[in-house]
Formats: structure tokens, C-alpha cells, sequence
């Protein structure tokens, strides 16, 4: 509980209210004996409701303890993924810091918050904003768990909620004219990515040994990021990232040639490689797609990730497919605890497999066939099969 006391200053009396944070006591110090009981039944009130906000730690400066979150957030027990820090720095350093870092914890405030919301969304965009907030309120609340603040100033409705628009609704036969249209390497980055699909940074961190041609089963183990111009390999978004796909017999025969034909030797060669023969960089892909984007005639805005999509919605439309199937093919992480680790059977998914095998085959027939094995490339194409992406 807490309790005043009275100290004799050379100006006047003091009215301390003292009580305990964390184990630790502290004291607030007013002139009028008035002031110093209404801050003593505001802390008493504190403690029956089990938060007790710490004065001292809400006069930090926001900057700093940002910067001590990054360090020290985790996210499931796990740190910050390279990618995601980076993404948290550039948020920080470009929207957040210029107006709050400079500002004590206790005094930015909910009109404060809702200001530079509306100025960010205004100067930048809507998404940076929504991104940025989501990034501000994840700080405040566990600066508000440590009691360092009574409460989150982030509370504008919708503040943090991205409106991202539609994404274009890809046909399979357009991921195959897309695969015919792009550098012989990158082929299979487009077969894959449109029919199974994994994600860019996925297909970038897949080695020889994950791909098992026998048993028709592609294994997701890792994912590779670029940051900063640097290649940083790491276990890929979540946990349910970590998986065994099976694959249709059409990507299995032409990844088998792929492998023949483009991937690094070794077991630990990436199955995507540049003209160098190392593994493919991010500006290169980018380079090939937009060129086969062009070319097939496709929205100008149609992303690698839009591959995925496709994929996903295909396994979708499959009349029998469960969720739990279409989380574990796809790799995604449940909200819902309950269906989190939950993967569907191996024979399951050869039917899947086998499903997107029909797919393929009623997107075209002899157009098809050539895009899904590289012998059958033209004598043109097969000469510049060693040239990397862009040449």
C-alpha cells in the first residue's frame, strides 16, 4: 500500500507519497498535501487492479527503448528474423523516430498517436502507416507490461489495418506461358512457384537434397533473404513453413532436368543458380520476370508472389480439400492453435498432387509439354541455356 510522508524542505514542506514497483520503492513528491492524497488513492487504485505504472520509467525517451526492443523482442521464443529487423529499422528510422524519438514514453498520448498516424498516411502511404503503427503499438504495449506507462496511447480504430488491393487471379495457363517466356534457368521458379506454391524467398533457399525425384516430395527446410545486398539464409516465415511437399510428375520431370541442367553440384548446390553458377540474386529474378511479364502480355504489376496465390487458390477449388491440407501444401501458420502443427496425410497429398496434375495438363497440350521439358526448347533457346537472368 501506499503511504505519505512528510519532509521538511528549505522552501516548504514536501508530501511523498511512497509505494512499490517491481519490488522496488519509489516516490512521487507534491507540494500540497491535497495532490499528494489524490496520488495515493490513484496508486491504491493501481494495486487492486494489479498495474502499478513506474514515473521514472515513463520519462525514457522513446528512441532508446526502441532500440532495446529490437535487441531483446522475440516473437514465439524466437528472435527477430533478419528480414523482419531490418523492415523494423526502416520503420523506425523513416516514419517513427522522427516524430517520437525524442519523446518521453509518458507523454506521447492517443491524439499524439492519431496526428502522426494521419501525417504518415498522408506523406508516405497507407500501408507504411498501417505498418508503422502496428510497430509503435507493439512497443508502447510492452513498455506498458513493464509499467513503465499506465496505458497504450495506440488507440485508433482501423489504424493498423493494411487495405492492400486485389491481387491479379492468375490462370494456369498463364503461369505457363509465363515459364515459357522467362530465362531457361528461372523455368522451374515459375512451375513451382505456381503450382506448389512456395514462396520467393523459399524457392531461393532450395538445395539438391530437397528434392527427392524418387519419391515425388520436394522438402522446405530454409528460406534466403537478401538484406542489405547480403544472402542470409534462415528457417523460413514460420513454422508450418517446414515441410514436405508432393510433386505433381510433371514438376517432378521437369525439375529432374532442371537439376541435370542449371542447379550447383553437391548436395548442398542451390537448386537456382545465376550465370556465375552461385546462387540467383534478387535483382537478377526481378530483371527476368518483369521481361516475361512483358512479354506474355500479363498485369504490370504481377509479382513473383502472385505465383503463390495462384497455387493456393487452385488447391483451394479442389471440392474435397480440407483446410488442414491446404495449410500444410501451402505452409501456412493457423491462428488457431488448435490446427497449427496439423498436416495432412502423404497419401493425401500425392492426391493433390496428382489433382494439379490435371490442372497442368488442361491448360494446353503441346504448348504445355514444351514449357515443362527443357529438351524440348528450341536450338535458339537451348544456346543461351548457360546465360544468366537479364542477358
Amino acid at each position: 500500500m501506499a503511504h505519505i510522508r512528510v519532509r521538511q524542505r528549505v522552501d516548504g514542506e514536501r508530501f511523498q507519497v511512497r509505494y512499490r514497483v517491481n519490488g522496488k520503492e519509489v516516490s512521487d513528491s507534491f507540494r500540497s498535501e491535497r495532490d499528494a492524497k489524490s496520488r495515493k488513492k490513484v496508486v491504491e487504485a493501481e494495486e487492486l487492479n494489479g498495474v502499478i505504472p513506474n514515473p521514472r520509467g515513463g520519462e525514457r525517451l522513446l528512441g532508446g527503448y526502441a532500440e532495446r526492443w529490437l535487441e531483446t523482442r522475440k516473437v514465439k521464443n524466437k528472435p527477430l528474423t533478419p528480414a523482419t529487423l531490418f523492415g523494423y529499422e526502416g520503420l523506425l528510422r523513416r516514419n517513427i523516430l522522427p516524430t517520437f524519438g525524442e519523446t518521453k514514453l509518458r507523454q506521447i498520448t492517443a491524439e499524439h498517436v492519431r496526428t502522426w498516424h494521419e501525417e504518415v498516411t498522408r506523406t508516405a502511404s497507407a500501408d507504411q502507416a498501417a505498418k508503422s503503427y502496428r510497430l509503435l503499438r507493439a512497443i508502447l504495449t510492452t513498455a506498458v507490461s513493464e509499467s513503465l506507462i499506465g496505458r497504450n496511447p495506440c488507440v485508433t480504430r482501423g489504424a493498423g489495418i493494411e487495405h492492400a488491393g486485389e491481387r491479379p487471379m492468375l490462370e494456369a495457363s498463364t503461369v505457363l506461358q509465363l515459364a515459357e517466356a522467362i530465362d531457361e534457368r528461372l523455368r522451374c521458379f515459375v512451375l513451382v512457384g505456381g503450382f506448389l506454391g512456395l514462396r520467393t524467398g523459399e524457392l531461393l533457399g532450395l538445395t539438391r537434397k530437397d528434392v527427392d525425384i524418387l519419391h515425388r516430395a520436394l522438402h522446405v527446410q530454409r528460406q534466403a533473404q537478401e538484406i542489405s545486398g547480403r544472402r542470409l539464409v534462415s528457417d523460413p516465415k514460420t513454422d508450418a513453413g517446414k515441410r514436405s511437399v508432393s510433386l505433381p510428375r510433371a514438376l517432378a520431370e521437369a525439375l529432374s532436368e532442371h537439376l541435370d541442367t542449371f542447379a550447383a553440384p553437391g548436395p548442398d548446390g542451390s537448386v537456382f543458380t545465376g550465370r556465375s553458377g552461385l546462387p540467383l540474386r534478387r535483382a537478377d529474378l526481378s530483371q527476368a520476370w518483369r521481361k516475361a511479364v512483358a512479354d506474355v502480355g500479363a498485369p504490370p504489376g504481377l509479382r513473383c508472389h502472385d505465383l503463390r496465390h495462384h497455387a493456393a487458390t487452385t488447391f483451394a477449388r479442389k471440392p474435397d480439400v480440407t483446410l488442414k491440407e491446404l495449410m500444410a501444401t501451402i505452409g501456412h501458420a493457423s491462428p488457431v492453435a488448435a490446427l497449427r502443427y496439423q498436416h495432412a496425410t502423404e497419401e493425401r497429398g500425392k492426391e493433390l498432387a496428382d489433382y494439379m496434375d490435371g490442372v497442368i495438363s488442361s491448360a494446353g497440350t503441346k504448348e504445355s509439354a514444351d514449357v515443362l521439358h527443357l529438351r524440348a526448347v528450341s536450338p535458339r533457346k537451348a544456346s543461351r541455356s548457360t546465360r544468366g537472368p537479364g542477358e
